[in-house]
């Protein structure tokens, strides 16, 4: 009987120290918890790239198909711009309206410094705020938002078009190149022959909205009496050549200053499209590599089961 008691009592005692180490592993992890929230509020100075969206593809294949599906994981700098872009609107400024002092729009945004200051160097570059030297940050012009489908032939003109923004080029260089192989394989041409490069700024309402390298055979160039015009696909029209579809590939990218200078002090998440470009007829017109900002457009996709 005493054997017996002494056998529950050790049992009852092993539970307890059980349930006990149980609730200090959960008040542990609690506090542990409650360290890193408070971490996380109180951001500090570290590597600008752990801010970078993280870009995930998962490749998925049935029998018939196989088809890219993108995560995209918005980085801090992205909710603050959201956050920014939501108070103006909010707020009713205007371009030329300055906005709320760096300590006011911590306190408001519940952010860092070093957060705050990197999101809005990216509106800086993007055109959308301009800094005045002693003064402030100003609004330079309300964020547009281009939206279309990826299966829309449309030219960058067009699409800043359609939301009444007005398109622009503030930069342009052409350039003469000997065809590689590898590019003499996409235009149909031989090694060898000359094209043209053509790289440009565009924008919209001065934001920038895209960053475009098309390559074309010079012969085109030549039948368009060597005017490129505003239009790249008006061009292609001029001169009898009409285009109808796209062989394109899809790359989120970075562009920093050393890529694209215009972009300042800051850099930017761009959709590159890789594309190769023809006529009714099917022949090739076009290489082209298309940065799109992906501050400025929104692009959708319909995908249809086979």
């Amino acid at each position: 009987m005493l054997q017996h008691t002494a056998l529950a009592q050790r049992s009852v005692s092993q539970s307890q120290r059980r349930q006990g180490c149980r609730h200090w592993l959960v008040a542990r992890a609690t506090r542990q918890d409650s360290r890193e929230s408070h971490a996380a509020r109180h951001e500090t100075k570290g590597n600008s790239l752990e801010n970078i969206r993280c870009l995930m593809y998962i490749w998925c294949s049935n029998e018939r198909e196989s088809n890219m599906r993108l995560s995209v994981e918005r980085s801090m700098s992205d909710k603050i711009q959201e956050s920014l872009l939501t108070m103006i609107r909010e707020r009713k400024l205007k371009p030329g309206d300055q906005i709320p002092t760096e300590l006011e729009l911590c306190e408001l945004l519940g952010v860092g410094r070093s957060s705050l200051r990197e999101a809005v160097a990216q509106m800086i570059s993007h055109g959308l705020l301009s800094r005045v030297q002693g003064r402030g940050t100003f609004i330079r012009q309300i964020s547009l938002k281009l939206q279309g489908g990826l299966d829309d032939l449309m030219s960058v003109t067009d699409m800043i078009r359609s939301v009444g923004a007005v398109p622009s080029t503030s930069r342009i260089q052409m350039d003469s190149i000997a065809a590689s192989e590898s590019l003499a394989e996409k235009l149909g041409i031989a090694p060898g022959e000359t094209c043209i490069r053509i790289e440009r700024v565009r924008r919209a309402d001065d934001a920038i909205a895209a960053y475009c390298i098309d390559t074309i055979p010079k012969t085109l160039l030549d039948e368009a009496q060597g005017e490129l015009g505003e239009s790249l696909f008006g061009m292609f029209a001029r001169t009898g050549r009409r285009l109808s579809h796209t062989h394109t590939s899809i790359q989120p990218t970075i562009l920093t200053p050393r890529d694209l200078p215009e972009l300042g002090d800051g850099f930017g998440m761009f959709l590159l499209l890789d594309e190769v470009d023809f006529d009714q007829s099917g022949e090739p017109l076009c290489y082209s590599n298309d940065y799109y900002n992906t501050s400025i457009f929104k692009f959708d996709l319909v995908r249809k089961r086979r």
